[in-house]
Protein backbone atom coordinates (compact mmCIF):
# COMPACT_ATOMS: atom_id res chain seq x y z
CA UNK A 1 0.00 0.00 0.00
CA UNK A 2 1.12 3.57 -0.59
CA UNK A 3 2.80 5.51 2.19
CA UNK A 4 -0.15 7.93 2.27
CA UNK A 5 -3.55 6.53 3.14
CA UNK A 6 -6.67 6.46 0.97
CA UNK A 7 -4.72 6.82 -2.26
CA UNK A 8 -5.06 4.47 -5.22
CA UNK A 9 -4.13 1.02 -4.00
CA UNK A 10 -1.23 -0.79 -5.66
CA UNK A 11 -2.83 -4.22 -5.10
CA UNK A 12 -6.28 -5.75 -5.27
CA UNK A 13 -6.16 -6.16 -1.49
CA UNK A 14 -5.40 -2.46 -0.97
CA UNK A 15 -8.25 -1.52 -3.31
CA UNK A 16 -10.62 -3.85 -1.46
CA UNK A 17 -9.68 -2.32 1.91
CA UNK A 18 -10.27 1.17 0.52
CA UNK A 19 -13.67 0.22 -0.90
CA UNK A 20 -14.73 -1.43 2.37
CA UNK A 21 -13.80 1.72 4.31
CA UNK A 22 -15.71 3.99 1.92
CA UNK A 23 -18.72 1.68 2.06
CA UNK A 24 -18.77 1.74 5.87
CA UNK A 25 -18.28 5.47 6.26
CA UNK A 26 -20.95 6.27 3.66
CA UNK A 27 -23.52 4.46 5.81
CA UNK A 28 -22.55 6.09 9.11
CA UNK A 29 -25.25 8.30 10.61
CA UNK A 30 -22.88 11.23 11.22
CA UNK A 31 -21.63 11.21 7.63
CA UNK A 32 -25.19 10.92 6.34
CA UNK A 33 -26.10 13.92 8.51
CA UNK A 34 -23.13 15.94 7.27
CA UNK A 35 -24.08 15.23 3.67
CA UNK A 36 -27.71 16.17 4.29
CA UNK A 37 -26.59 19.46 5.84
CA UNK A 38 -24.31 20.19 2.89
CA UNK A 39 -27.01 19.40 0.34
CA UNK A 40 -29.35 21.73 2.22
CA UNK A 41 -26.79 24.54 1.93
CA UNK A 42 -26.29 23.90 -1.78
CA UNK A 43 -30.01 23.83 -2.69
CA UNK A 44 -29.34 21.75 -5.80
CA UNK A 45 -32.12 22.32 -8.33
CA UNK A 46 -33.72 20.47 -11.21
CA UNK A 47 -31.77 20.76 -14.44
CA UNK A 48 -28.49 21.89 -12.88
CA UNK A 49 -25.05 20.75 -14.00
CA UNK A 50 -23.12 19.14 -11.14
CA UNK A 51 -19.54 17.94 -10.63
CA UNK A 52 -18.67 15.36 -7.96
CA UNK A 53 -14.90 15.82 -7.66
CA UNK A 54 -13.34 12.73 -6.11
CA UNK A 55 -16.49 10.64 -6.30
CA UNK A 56 -15.21 7.43 -4.72
CA UNK A 57 -17.93 4.78 -4.88
CA UNK A 58 -20.38 7.30 -6.30
CA UNK A 59 -23.05 7.31 -3.61
CA UNK A 60 -23.20 11.12 -3.51
CA UNK A 61 -23.21 11.31 -7.31
CA UNK A 62 -26.39 9.23 -7.24
CA UNK A 63 -27.98 11.58 -4.67
CA UNK A 64 -27.04 14.57 -6.80
CA UNK A 65 -28.44 12.91 -9.93
CA UNK A 66 -31.73 12.39 -8.14
CA UNK A 67 -31.87 16.09 -7.26
CA UNK A 68 -31.08 17.43 -10.74
CA UNK A 69 -33.44 14.97 -12.43
CA UNK A 70 -33.36 13.88 -16.07
CA UNK A 71 -33.00 17.48 -17.26
CA UNK A 72 -29.75 17.88 -15.32
CA UNK A 73 -26.37 16.17 -15.43
CA UNK A 74 -23.72 14.88 -13.04
CA UNK A 75 -20.06 14.38 -13.90
CA UNK A 76 -18.34 12.09 -11.38
CA UNK A 77 -14.55 12.31 -11.42
CA UNK A 78 -11.99 10.19 -9.60
CA UNK A 79 -8.26 9.65 -10.05
CA UNK A 80 -8.54 5.91 -9.37
CA UNK A 81 -9.81 3.84 -12.34
CA UNK A 82 -10.64 0.90 -10.06
CA UNK A 83 -12.79 3.18 -7.90
CA UNK A 84 -14.68 4.45 -10.95
CA UNK A 85 -15.28 0.85 -12.03
CA UNK A 86 -16.65 0.07 -8.56
CA UNK A 87 -18.95 3.11 -8.74
CA UNK A 88 -20.28 2.00 -12.11
CA UNK A 89 -20.97 -1.52 -10.79
CA UNK A 90 -22.95 -0.12 -7.87
CA UNK A 91 -25.13 1.96 -10.16
CA UNK A 92 -26.25 -0.82 -12.50
CA UNK A 93 -30.04 -0.76 -12.60
CA UNK A 94 -30.34 2.53 -10.68
CA UNK A 95 -32.70 4.81 -12.65
CA UNK A 96 -30.99 8.12 -11.83
CA UNK A 97 -27.56 6.72 -12.76
CA UNK A 98 -28.37 7.47 -16.39
CA UNK A 99 -27.57 11.15 -15.86
CA UNK A 100 -24.12 10.39 -14.38
CA UNK A 101 -20.98 10.46 -16.52
CA UNK A 102 -17.88 8.89 -14.94
CA UNK A 103 -14.46 10.24 -15.85
CA UNK A 104 -10.90 9.68 -14.72
CA UNK A 105 -9.40 12.96 -13.60
CA UNK A 106 -7.37 14.88 -11.04
CA UNK A 107 -9.43 17.41 -9.07
CA UNK A 108 -6.45 19.78 -9.13
CA UNK A 109 -6.30 19.97 -12.92
CA UNK A 110 -9.83 19.77 -14.27
CA UNK A 111 -10.47 21.34 -17.67
CA UNK A 112 -14.13 22.36 -17.31
CA UNK A 113 -13.99 26.15 -17.01
CA UNK A 114 -17.42 27.55 -16.17
CA UNK A 115 -19.14 24.24 -16.91
CA UNK A 116 -20.98 23.58 -13.63
CA UNK A 117 -23.65 25.09 -11.42
CA UNK A 118 -22.64 23.00 -8.40
CA UNK A 119 -19.37 21.31 -7.38
CA UNK A 120 -19.11 18.78 -4.56
CA UNK A 121 -15.75 17.73 -3.08
CA UNK A 122 -15.90 15.50 0.00
CA UNK A 123 -12.89 14.30 2.02
CA UNK A 124 -10.55 14.79 -0.93
CA UNK A 125 -8.47 17.85 -0.09
CA UNK A 126 -6.67 16.10 2.78
CA UNK A 127 -5.04 13.84 0.18
CA UNK A 128 -4.11 16.15 -2.71
CA UNK A 129 -0.64 17.63 -3.19
CA UNK A 130 -1.80 21.26 -2.85
CA UNK A 131 -5.27 21.91 -1.36
CA UNK A 132 -5.20 25.60 -2.28
CA UNK A 133 -4.46 24.86 -5.91
CA UNK A 134 -7.18 22.20 -5.96
CA UNK A 135 -9.80 24.60 -4.56
CA UNK A 136 -8.85 27.22 -7.14
CA UNK A 137 -9.18 24.62 -9.90
CA UNK A 138 -12.60 23.58 -8.62
CA UNK A 139 -13.71 27.22 -8.38
CA UNK A 140 -12.78 27.75 -12.03
CA UNK A 141 -15.22 25.03 -13.08
CA UNK A 142 -18.15 27.07 -11.73
CA UNK A 143 -20.32 29.27 -13.88
CA UNK A 144 -21.43 32.68 -12.53
CA UNK A 145 -23.41 32.16 -9.32
CA UNK A 146 -22.29 28.53 -9.10
CA UNK A 147 -21.73 26.95 -5.68
CA UNK A 148 -18.78 24.93 -4.40
CA UNK A 149 -19.10 22.62 -1.38
CA UNK A 150 -16.01 21.19 0.30
CA UNK A 151 -16.17 18.76 3.21
CA UNK A 152 -13.19 17.54 5.19
CA UNK A 153 -11.99 16.54 8.63
CA UNK A 154 -9.37 17.85 11.01
CA UNK A 155 -7.41 14.80 12.07
CA UNK A 156 -5.41 16.87 14.57
CA UNK A 157 -8.68 17.21 16.52
CA UNK A 158 -9.17 13.44 16.78
CA UNK A 159 -9.69 12.43 20.43
CA UNK A 160 -9.45 8.87 21.72
CA UNK A 161 -10.03 8.72 25.47
CA UNK A 162 -10.10 5.64 27.68
CA UNK A 163 -6.84 4.19 26.37
CA UNK A 164 -3.34 4.85 27.73
CA UNK A 165 -2.49 8.31 26.36
CA UNK A 166 1.18 7.58 25.73
CA UNK A 167 0.44 4.83 23.24
CA UNK A 168 -2.53 6.81 21.92
CA UNK A 169 -0.36 9.79 21.02
CA UNK A 170 2.22 7.59 19.31
CA UNK A 171 -0.43 5.82 17.25
CA UNK A 172 -2.34 8.99 16.32
CA UNK A 173 0.85 10.89 15.45
CA UNK A 174 1.88 8.05 13.13
CA UNK A 175 -1.59 8.00 11.58
CA UNK A 176 -1.65 11.76 10.97
CA UNK A 177 1.73 11.43 9.32
CA UNK A 178 0.12 9.20 6.70
CA UNK A 179 -2.40 11.91 5.74
CA UNK A 180 -1.03 14.50 3.32
CA UNK A 181 -2.92 17.42 4.95
CA UNK A 182 -4.39 16.26 8.28
CA UNK A 183 -5.61 19.73 9.36
CA UNK A 184 -7.20 20.84 6.09
CA UNK A 185 -10.75 20.79 7.50
CA UNK A 186 -10.18 23.91 9.58
CA UNK A 187 -8.86 25.80 6.54
CA UNK A 188 -11.79 25.29 4.15
CA UNK A 189 -13.47 28.68 4.54
CA UNK A 190 -10.19 30.56 4.04
CA UNK A 191 -9.36 28.53 0.94
CA UNK A 192 -12.74 29.27 -0.64
CA UNK A 193 -12.23 32.99 -0.10
CA UNK A 194 -8.71 32.90 -1.53
CA UNK A 195 -10.09 31.15 -4.60
CA UNK A 196 -12.23 34.22 -5.28
CA UNK A 197 -15.53 32.82 -4.04
CA UNK A 198 -17.97 34.83 -1.94
CA UNK A 199 -20.63 34.43 0.76
CA UNK A 200 -18.96 31.49 2.50
CA UNK A 201 -20.97 29.45 4.98
CA UNK A 202 -19.14 27.17 7.41
CA UNK A 203 -20.61 24.39 9.51
CA UNK A 204 -18.81 22.07 11.89
CA UNK A 205 -19.96 18.71 13.21
CA UNK A 206 -18.33 16.85 16.05
CA UNK A 207 -18.60 13.14 15.35
CA UNK A 208 -18.72 11.54 18.81
CA UNK A 209 -18.93 7.85 19.64
CA UNK A 210 -18.58 5.69 22.72
CA UNK A 211 -18.53 2.38 20.82
CA UNK A 212 -15.47 1.01 19.10
CA UNK A 213 -17.29 -0.65 16.20
CA UNK A 214 -19.21 2.54 15.48
CA UNK A 215 -16.15 4.83 15.61
CA UNK A 216 -14.05 2.46 13.51
CA UNK A 217 -16.43 3.06 10.60
CA UNK A 218 -15.18 6.66 10.46
CA UNK A 219 -11.67 6.48 11.97
CA UNK A 220 -9.63 3.80 10.17
CA UNK A 221 -6.83 3.66 12.73
CA UNK A 222 -9.37 2.11 15.15
CA UNK A 223 -10.18 -0.73 12.76
CA UNK A 224 -8.22 -3.99 12.76
CA UNK A 225 -8.78 -4.28 9.02
CA UNK A 226 -6.58 -1.18 8.75
CA UNK A 227 -3.96 -2.43 11.21
CA UNK A 228 -1.15 -1.44 8.85
CA UNK A 229 -1.80 2.18 9.88
CA UNK A 230 -0.56 1.37 13.39
CA UNK A 231 3.20 1.13 14.11
CA UNK A 232 4.32 -2.49 14.47
CA UNK A 233 5.62 -1.93 18.00
CA UNK A 234 2.26 -0.57 19.19
CA UNK A 235 -0.21 -2.69 17.23
CA UNK A 236 -0.91 -5.46 19.72
CA UNK A 237 -1.16 -3.14 22.73
CA UNK A 238 -3.27 -0.60 20.82
CA UNK A 239 -6.01 -2.97 19.76
CA UNK A 240 -5.96 -4.87 23.04
CA UNK A 241 -6.36 -1.60 24.94
CA UNK A 242 -9.18 -0.45 22.67
CA UNK A 243 -11.02 -3.74 23.16
CA UNK A 244 -10.64 -3.53 26.93
CA UNK A 245 -11.84 0.08 27.13
CA UNK A 246 -14.74 -0.75 24.84
CA UNK A 247 -15.76 -3.72 26.99
CA UNK A 248 -15.69 -1.48 30.08
CA UNK A 249 -17.76 1.18 28.34
CA UNK A 250 -15.02 3.77 28.91
CA UNK A 251 -14.25 4.85 25.34
CA UNK A 252 -14.89 8.35 24.05
CA UNK A 253 -13.91 9.09 20.46
CA UNK A 254 -14.48 12.47 18.77
CA UNK A 255 -13.56 13.93 15.39
CA UNK A 256 -14.40 17.36 13.91
CA UNK A 257 -15.84 17.44 10.39
CA UNK A 258 -16.18 20.73 8.49
CA UNK A 259 -18.56 21.73 5.69
CA UNK A 260 -17.94 24.93 3.72
CA UNK A 261 -20.00 26.33 0.85
CA UNK A 262 -19.37 29.47 -1.20
CA UNK A 263 -20.37 30.79 -4.62
CA UNK A 264 -18.74 32.34 -7.63
CA UNK A 265 -19.76 36.00 -8.10
CA UNK A 266 -22.28 36.66 -10.87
Amino acid sequence: MNDKIFQAGSTAEAQSIMEEYLERISQHEVVLGVRASALDLLSVGTGERVLDAGCGLGEVARDLARLVGPAGSVVAVDLNPAMLAAARRRHVGVPEAGTITYRIGDVASLDHSGAFDVVWCERVLQHVADPGSAVRALARTLGPGGRLCVIDVDWSGLVVDGVDQTVTERVLDAFRGKVSHPTVGRTLRRRLLRAGLVDPVLRAVQAVSTRLDDAASVVPVLDRRESGLVPDADRSLWFRSLDLADARGELTIALPIYVAVARRPR
